[in-house]
Formats: C-alpha cells, sequence, structure tokens
C-alpha cells in the first residue's frame, strides 16, 4: 500500500473514531447513573486520544509531524 492510501485509510479511521465520540456524547445526559455518565466520559476522551494519534501516525506514513512521537519516548 502506498503512504498516500495508508494516510487516507488511517484519516477515515480517525474521523470514525470522531463521529463515535459524537454519538456518545449524545447519549450522555441520557444515563440514569453516575457510574456510566463517568465511562462514557472516559471512552469519549480514548476516542479523542485516538483520533488524534491515528492522524499523527498517518502524517508519519507521509512523512510529516515526525517530531511527535505520541507521548511514546520512542524515536524511529
Amino acid at each position: 500500500m502506498e503512504p498516500e492510501e495508508l494516510k487516507r485509510k488511517l484519516d477515515l479511521v480517525a474521523t470514525s473514531c470522531m463521529q463515535l465520540s459524537r454519538e456518545l456524547q449524545s447519549l450522555d445526559t441520557q444515563l440514569s447513573l453516575n457510574m456510566d455518565r463517568k465511562a462514557i466520559r472516559e471512552i469519549i476522551t480514548n476516542l479523542h486520544w485516538a483520533a488524534e494519534n491515528t492522524t499523527v501516525v498517518g502524517l508519519h506514513q507521509i512523512g510529516e509531524a515526525l517530531d511527535d512521537n505520541m507521548g511514546t519516548g520512542l524515536h524511529d
């Protein structure tokens, strides 16, 4: 797979993560238990993290954002 195609696929994954987070946000106020609302908010946070880092991984594939190691401490 070419780097540009791989980046496009990763961008689609990032977009899907953000769509899922918006859907969960819309359900948040309808949940009856505080523990469920807290869990949904954590899931939303994780989806935002996944979307952001999937975007960065995509940029890495085309030689961009190479200074962003997404908090891993690794430098390839």
